[in-house]
């Protein structure tokens, strides 16, 4: 869509506004598109750039869906077996647990039959095209504004080739399907098995609404994702999967994990000095806090566009276990409410929100470049602790900044005429 097309349609926007410029986002794909392919390269032959193998993100999808394939899927669960089939593979190891549940492993066993550069850009390909369609069903003119904003997580997934697009994209086709009231948005919902931690607003939001049709499809797909990797990989694999759950709870008390790159008030609290105890216990009040206020926007009948950005926000307060590549969720919340934050800021408050957005879910990756590697060891203390985990509140506080800048009136210059109201996915 042109620049021109994009402000006839929301007479609003001024014309040389980079939210609604096309060419703009046309570019960052193109860019995102390079960085896959010499992320690729990196996975699949490092020597070709005088690089070392560094074991990434996808190393441990490819790595567990091989185990899968040699009927060893139990293994992935384990760490000690998982870092030995790391060492086999590829000369190197790295604290990366497989938690992931059954049905994502028989998931990346099947990209585990192509060579490992391949079977990455074919999965962030696909994911990101995904991504994308679902961001422009809801922001329509507005899609280069989101990924303006979401440009650190985009390029962060195009690194680590995590699935952090394939959730977001998920979670997306429920709201979609959900505020159209069609039953099928319990397809995608389902398919959030892949990660459950994910899915409590729009499971929540579900029951409160009493979509009970979409309820039993999503109950049908659960049940259908739970029975083929047990046929397929045997059932020995939930044995090994409840193990892995165990296990990783432990090493996430100890402080193993790269905390600095968890976006949860939990890894906040613990690498401030907080116990695991008291950081835990503080999540679950943020855990609370926040399904409360979900709970108490649908009480309220909040407009439906902007009761879906809160299910975003609320996905991601739950779990003591996020990432930074699942922030890609936020880039639905953007894509709900960014013609509402337009139409109520100037433009010096727009480039400090946009500021402040991208040190929100930049801060894991600048980490990560900047930081030295060290070699885990499972009997380290505090590993992951050793650099503080600073996402959480700078996400918290643009989420505040973000719900005070809507509770405003749309300035007077950016007030629509009844002719160019926005469109809404529902």
């Amino acid at each position: 869509m042109s620049q021109d097309r994009a402000v006839a349609e929301h007479p609003q926007l001024q014309p040389d506004s980079p939210f609604t410029r096309w060419r703009l986002a046309i570019a960052i794909m193109v860019v995102l598109s390079m960085l896959a392919l010499v992320s690729a390269i990196y996975f699949q032959a490092p020597q070709w750039v005088g690089a070392k193998k560094t074991l990434t993100d996808y190393d441990a999808f490819h790595i567990a869906g091989t185990l899968a394939l040699e009927g060893r899927a139990d293994d992935a669960y384990r760490m000690v077996t998982m870092m030995e089939a790391q060492e086999a593979a590829t000369g190197t190891r790295s604290f990366m647990p497989w938690t992931y549940p059954p049905p994502f492993t028989l998931f990346v066993a099947g990209l585990a039959k192509l060579p490992i550069g391949i079977g990455f850009l074919l999965f962030m390909g696909l994911s990101f095209v995904l991504y994308v369609h679902v961001i422009r069903r809801i922001a329509g003119s507005y899609t280069p504004g989101v990924m303006i904003v979401m440009l650190p997580t985009l390029v962060l997934l195009m690194r680590t080739g995590q699935n952090g697009f394939l959730t977001a994209s998920l979670i997306g086709l429920f709201l979609l399907g959900f505020l159209q009231r069609k039953p099928g948005a319990g397809l995608p919902l389902g398919l959030m098995v892949i990660k459950p931690h994910l899915a409590v607003g729009i499971t929540l939001l579900t029951l409160l609404e009493r979509r009970w049709q979409a309820v039993l499809i999503a109950a049908a797909t659960v049940i259908t994702l739970l029975l083929i990797p047990t046929l397929v990989l045997g059932p020995d694999v939930w044995q090994g999967f409840l193990d892995g759950v165990a296990e990783s709870g432990e090493y996430l008390k100890q402080g193993l994990y790269p905390m600095f790159r968890m976006t949860s008030v939990y890894a906040f609290a613990h690498t401030l000095g907080a116990g695991a105890g008291p950081a835990m216990a503080l999540q679950a009040v943020v855990a609370l806090c926040a399904v409360g206020s979900l709970i108490w926007l649908w009480r309220q009948k909040a407009a439906p566009h902007r009761l879906a950005a809160a299910i975003c926000c609320v996905s991601l307060f739950v779990s003591p276990y996020n990432y930074d590549y699942d922030l890609a969720i936020l880039g639905l919340a953007v894509a709900f409410v960014l013609p509402d934050m337009l139409q109520r800021t100037s433009a010096l408050e727009q480039t400090g929100l946009v500021a402040l957005g991208w040190a929100a879910t930049g801060y894991g990756l600048i980490r990560t470049i900047t930081m030295d590697n060290k070699p885990v060891r499972l009997s380290d203390d505090r590993l992951g602790i050793d650099a503080w985990s600073l996402m959480a509140p700078l996400l918290l506080l643009l989420i505040l900044l973000s719900i005070r800048v809507l509770a405003r009136s749309p300035l007077a210059a950016a007030r629509p005429s009844a002719a160019g109201e926005l469109p809404r996915p529902a």
